[in-house]
């Protein structure tokens, strides 16, 4: 009889022990998952659609989205810098070696929205301010020396329209640069745009870096006719 006590309590331990660990659970969980799975398979959108590939068909896929995710961008164009800047730009690019695949043209620009500081009194204080403004990150900027009332000001950038104009000045603010302001001024520069044919996204890359600081540069796809190149 004490033997029979034994076997019993020693039945109903291990069963508090499973259940206390969870084997019931993951047990009845299969068994649940494996009744359900052909329910569930109803529920999948377009189940006609799907089909199991081979590890050799999945690899294709893949080989195959690479290679489109790493095809060359057949153009790509940057502008407008003027005279300085394109200057400060062809030596950031010259690393890459694009040869021909690299061209520029020269084009006249007309623009009548002017950021600006005003007139510092003389060019030794304009410069001064100039130091202060590399300091902030701000590259792109000239020293007015006309004969208007703006010399010994400094120029920020001309756009072509209030918004882009605003949108800069905005910016200016965002690195601490508070007394900019915008008034309209007809300007006509001649600058100069970059077109890259054929390259390579590590190389596109390359190109939006060294253009990184010319706030007023754009850069995007372009189409150009073979027989159409711009001048070297």
């Amino acid at each position: 009889m004490l033997r029979f006590f034994f076997w019993i309590l020693l039945i109903i331990n291990a069963a508090l022990a499973a259940a206390f660990f969870g084997v019931f659970d993951h047990f009845f969980a299969d068994f649940s998952q494996e009744k359900h799975e052909p329910e569930r398979l109803k529920q999948e959108k377009n189940p006609e659609r799907m089909q199991i590939l081979s590890a050799s068909s999945a690899q294709a896929i893949l080989d195959a989205q690479v290679k489109k995710a790493q095809a060359p961008i057949a153009c790509w164009e940057a502008g407008n810098f003027n005279a300085a800047d394109s200057k400060v730009f062809e030596d950031r690019l010259k690393s890459l070696a694009l040869a021909s695949r690299q061209t520029r043209a020269e084009i006249a620009e007309v623009a009548t929205n002017m950021v600006y500081l005003p007139s510092f009194g003389s060019k030794d204080a304009a410069d001064k301010k100039v130091v202060q403004l590399k300091k902030l990150g701000i590259e792109d900027m000239y020293v007015v020396q006309d004969q208007s009332p703006l010399k010994w000001g400094i120029s920020l950038g001309v756009f072509k329209t209030p918004d882009a104009a605003k949108a800069y000045l905005a910016s200016l603010v965002k690195k601490g640069l508070k007394e900019a302001r915008i008034a309209p001024r007809a300007v006509s520069a001649a600058k100069m745009v970059y077109r890259f044919q054929n390259i390579t996204p590590e190389e596109k890359a390359a190109i939006e870096q060294a253009r990184a600081n010319f706030a007023s540069v754009e850069t995007h796809e372009c189409k150009m006719k073979a027989e159409e190149p711009l001048a070297k």
